[in-house]
C-alpha cells in the first residue's frame, strides 16, 4: 500500500530524525496452517532525503517474536523496535472506506445534534406558550386574583373579545409548539437510529483504534524517494480447515466430493485482496528429537506401605505381628504426544482471498469425482433398516484430509458427520442413509416375556432367534446381512451354533463369530433367518451373554 507522507501519515519533528512517520501495513499475503499462519505485511511510503523513524502498525504483533523486516529503497538502521499501545489520532490511518463510514458517522453525530437543539427550541415555546395562557386565564378570572372590569357595556365587550383572541392564540402556539415537539422527538429516534447503523458500518470495517501496537523502522535516503517495507512473521491469529460435501447417485454409484477451504482469522484483523496459500505443515512441530540418557537398574529393599488409621490400631492390639512385605514396581511413564503423518501440502487460492467482519469465510475449492459400489447393508440385532453404504478407492493424486462433511443421497440432505485422513490409492466405506423399503425384525424364540436377562443361574440353556429382511419396494434388492453369533474363549464353556441358511462367509474383516449372507429378495418378500445356540457350562458358574 502506497502512502504520502504528507497525505495520511502523522509526521513528528524529532532531534534523534529527520521525521518520524506512523502508516499501516495491511496484509498482503499469508500462509495459512491447520493452526496458525505466516503473514506478509507491506507498505510503501515516498520520503525526503535524510534519516526517518518509520512506526508500522501491526495489530496482531507477538512480542514473543520480533518480526522481519526489509527494506527498499532506502537503508535499514540498526534493528527493528516493537512498540506497544502506540497513541493513535482517530482517522489518522484510515482506509479510504473507513474515512467515509467515519465522515458518515460524524454526519449523523450533527443530524441528531441538530434535532436535540429543536427539540430544546420547542420547549421553549412551549413554556412561552404556557405563561401566556396562565397570564390571560389570570387576567380574565377578575376579582381580586384578576383585574377590575370596566363599567361600560362596550369597553366590556372590547376587553372580552380580546381576552378570547388572545387565548385562542395563545392555545394554538401551544398546540403547534407541542406537536412540533413530538415530531422531533419521532425524528430524534431515527436519527439516532441513522447513527447507530453508521457506527456499526464503521466497526463492520475494523479501522485502528485510538492505540495500536507498532514495530519502528529507522532508516535513511541519500534522495528522496519511494520506499518499501515488508515484514513477514508468525501468528496465531489465522487458521484453515477442510469442508467437504458429499453427494451420491444411489442409481449409478456416482459420488462427488466437493472440497471447500474454512477461514478464520483473529475478529481485529480484516484482509483485503490477500494472496493466499494454505498448507498442512505444523510450523510449531518438534523440530529435533528427543534426549536419550542412561536407564540403570537398582536393587532396594522391599518397601512397607503406609500404615493408616486401621493399621495403626490393629499394631497397637497385636505389636507382635509382622505384617507380609509389599513389592512395589515403578514404571516410568510413557510420554503422550500427537502422532503425525508426516503430511506436508500446500494449496494455491486462486484468486485473492478478502475477510470482513464475519472475521470466517468459506472458500470453494474444487470437486473430486469417484465410482462407489454400493451395498444394502443389515444389520437386524441392531436396527431397524438397511443401510445404503458406498465403498470407493481414492483415485486422485493427493489425499482427502480430515475435516467436517455434509452427506446427501440424490439431492437429500442426510446430515453431517467426520471424515477421517484418506491417503491417495488407499480404499473406505461410507454410510449413506436408511433404505426404509428394506425392513428389518428381530426376535428371540426361547425365552417367555419376562424371564428374558443377561446372566442366567443354570449349566444349560438353548436358545432360539429369528431375524428377517422384508423388500417392499417394486424391485429386487441385494442385500449383505451381518449377525454376531456367540463363541467361547474358555475351555469350560461349550457353545454350539446352528444357522439357517448357512452364512457365505465367517468372521467377517477378522471379526470372529462375525458371519454374513448375500441374498437376493424379491419385490414384496421376506427372507427369513434362524440362530439356534446351545450352551454347556461347570455347575456353580454364570453365563454372561445376550443374544
Amino acid at each position: 500500500m502506497r502512502l504520502s507522507v504528507s497525505a495520511l501519515a502523522l509526521i513528528v519533528a524529532g532531534a534523534a530524525h529527520a521525521d518520524e512517520v506512523m502508516l499501516r501495513a495491511d496484509v498482503t499475503a499469508a500462509t495459512v496452517y491447520l493452526l496458525g499462519a505466516e503473514l506478509t505485511r507491506q507498505a510503501e511510503v515516498d520520503l525526503p532525503a535524510g534519516t526517518h523513524r518509520i512506526y508500522m502498525a501491526i495489530p496482531d504483533l507477538n512480542w514473543g517474536q520480533l518480526p522481519e523486516v526489509s527494506v527498499t529503497g532506502a537503508r535499514m538502521i540498526g534493528q527493528p523496535v516493537p512498540v506497544e499501545d502506540q497513541p493513535l489520532d482517530e482517522g489518522v490511518l484510515d482506509l479510504p472506506d473507513q474515512a467515509a463510514a467515519r465522515i458518515a458517522v460524524e454526519q449523523a453525530e450533527d443530524a441528531v445534534e441538530q434535532i436535540a437543539e429543536q427539540i430544546a427550541a420547542s420547549e421553549v415555546a412551549i413554556r412561552s406558550a404556557e405563561v401566556q395562557l396562565a397570564y390571560l386565564n389570570a387576567i380574565s378570572t377578575g376579582g381580586s386574583e384578576g383585574i377590575d372590569m370596566p363599567g361600560s357595556a362596550e369597553l366590556l365587550a372590547t376587553l372580552l373579545t380580546t381576552l378570547g383572541a388572545e387565548m385562542a392564540r395563545a392555545s394554538e402556539e401551544l398546540r403547534t409548539a407541542r406537536v412540533a415537539r413530538q415530531e422531533l422527538h419521532e425524528d430524534l429516534i431515527a436519527r439516532q437510529g441513522d447513527l447507530d447503523d453508521a457506527n456499526q458500518a464503521l466497526r463492520r470495517l475494523k479501522p485502528f483504534g485510538d492505540t495500536v501496537d507498532m514495530i519502528a523502522v529507522d532508516v535513511t535516503l541519500e534522495a528522496a524517494g519511494d520506499v518499501v517495507l515488508t515484514t513477514h512473521y508468525l501468528t496465531d491469529a489465522a487458521a484453515w480447515r477442510p469442508s467437504y460435501r458429499l453427494d451420491l447417485a444411489s442409481e449409478t454409484g456416482a459420488l462427488d466430493i466437493t472440497r471447500s477451504i474454512v477461514l478464520e482469522v483473529d475478529q481485529t484483523m480484516i484482509w483485503r485482496d490477500v494472496a493466499v496459500d494454505f498448507s498442512t505443515t505444523d510450523p510449531i512441530r518438534r523440530r529435533s528429537p528427543r534426549s536419550v540418557g542412561p536407564d540403570p537398574a537398582r536393587l532396594h529393599e522391599p518397601l512397607r506401605p503406609a500404615p493408616s488409621l486401621r493399621d495403626s490400631a490393629e499394631m497397637s492390639i497385636g505389636a507382635g505381628i509382622a505384617a507380609e512385605p509389599v513389592v512395589i514396581v515403578e514404571e516410568a511413564a510413557a510420554p503422550i504426544e500427537m502422532i503425525s503423518n508426516g503430511l506436508a501440502l500446500t494449496y494455491v487460492y486462486p484468486t485473492p482471498v478478502s475477510i470482513g467482519e464475519q472475521s470466517m469465510i468459506t472458500l470453494p475449492f474444487d470437486t473430486l469425482s469417484f465410482e462407489a459400489d454400493l451395498t444394502n447393508l443389515a444389520i437386524p440385532r441392531r436396527d431397524m433398516t438397511a443401510f445404503l453404504m458406498a465403498e470407493f478407492e481414492n483415485t486422485s493424486d493427493e489425499p482427502i484430509l480430515p475435516g467436517w462433511a455434509r452427506f446427501y443421497r440424490d439431492g437429500a440432505p442426510l446430515g453431517e458427520g467426520e471424515l477421517t485422513l484418506l491417503p491417495s490409492g488407499a480404499e473406505t466405506e461410507m454410510a449413506f442413509g436408511p433404505l426404509d423399503h428394506l425392513r428389518l425384525t428381530w426376535q428371540d424364540l426361547s425365552l417367555d416375556e419376562g424371564d428374558r436377562g443377561i446372566f442366567v443361574q443354570s449349566n444349560t440353556q438353548d436358545r432360539q432367534v429369528s431375524f428377517t429382511v422384508e423388500n417392499s419396494s417394486a424391485s429386487a434388492e441385494e442385500v449383505r446381512v451381518l449377525y454376531a453369533t456367540p463363541f467361547a474363549e474358555q475351555e469350560d464353556l461349550e457353545v454350539d451354533v446352528t444357522l439357517s441358511p448357512q452364512p457365505d462367509e465367517r468372521d467377517i474383516d477378522d471379526l470372529r463369530g462375525v458371519v454374513a449372507w448375500d441374498v437376493t429378495i424379491a419385490p414384496g418378500e421376506t427372507q427369513e433367518f434362524g440362530m439356534g445356540v446351545s450352551f454347556d457350562w461347570p455347575e456353580g458358574q454364570v453365563l454372561n451373554w445376550q443374544p
